[in-house]
């Protein structure tokens, strides 16, 4: 918001060579689009440097790239990719996935209205949600899926409690989990150490440490032996533990 209410441009030197960028490109939004996404700004580590902290703590410069927690659409996207159940399949009508009945429980006239979509329908892109002003799928509107109801000239990103509690105790995150400790058994079989770092290079994109190895398998066998969980039941657990990470929800 660069008008009379909002703060001044930081880079206004910036800002006019971008306009006459946009103009020179033709007005391809395509185009513009590319230029930033593929610019070194862009592409900077959210690490602050000791300098950059000192002469930019709020990062009006751009010293350093902001972390950014992913959207509504982009985490349920991301976990059913993680745990191999993503449908990337394009175009076609919207889609009806599961609610839980305490949900569908607050409609004027309980359940109806909300055909499921077939089972192997459920799992396409988020984008194919079918948007329901009074019903609006509890993942999604719990990170901030914008409001039917009026326009949505920005998404505002928020950190609430409920966000944490959905994660933990959502029914499709608990199902995902489940498929995803059936995947890292599928695929590492029963050691405990292989299914972590596989599990870590699927969510994270990066192979943990040995400390986090260890800290896993002991977390793993803890709710085997003293909360008397069997193998399976403990991998998922775990693997609830892994979507919950801040490395899995935010783009650095």
């Amino acid at each position: 918001n660069l008008g009379q209410l909002g703060d001044p441009p930081t880079h206004p030197e910036l800002l006019d060579w971008l306009a006459c960028e946009f103009v020179a490109r033709g007005w391809s939004i395509k185009s513009m689009h590319r230029l930033i996404v593929t610019s070194s700004a862009y592409r900077m580590s959210s690490v602050a440097s000791f300098e950059g902290s000192i002469k930019d703590p709020q990062n009006d410069l751009i010293s350093r790239f902001d972390m950014r927690r992913l959207s509504a659409e982009e985490l349920r996207d991301s976990i059913l990719s993680v745990s191999g159940q993503l449908d990337t399949k394009p175009y076609g009508p919207s889609i009806r996935v599961k609610i839980s009945s305490e949900v569908l429980a607050g409609q004027s006239r309980p359940g109806q209205g909300w055909k499921l979509s077939p089972p192997d329908e459920q799992n396409r892109r988020s984008i194919y949600i079918h948007v329901k002003r009074t019903l609006i799928e509890p993942l999604l509107s719990s990170f901030d899926f914008p409001d039917p109801d009026s326009s949505c000239e920005a998404r505002f990103r928020t950190l609430q409690p409920a966000q944490a509690l959905t994660m933990m105790n959502g029914d499709f995150l608990n199902e995902q989990a489940g498929r995803l400790a059936e995947r890292l058994v599928k695929e590492r079989g029963d050691n405990t150490r292989d299914q972590v770092r596989l599990a870590y290079r699927l969510a994270i994109c990066r192979s943990p440490n040995d400390a986090e190895i260890e800290r896993a398998s002991d977390f793993i066998e803890k709710l085997k032996h003293k909360y008397d969980l069997g193998a399976n039941e403990s991998l998922r657990v775990y693997c609830l533990l892994i979507y919950s990470l801040n490395e899995f929800l935010y783009v650095d």
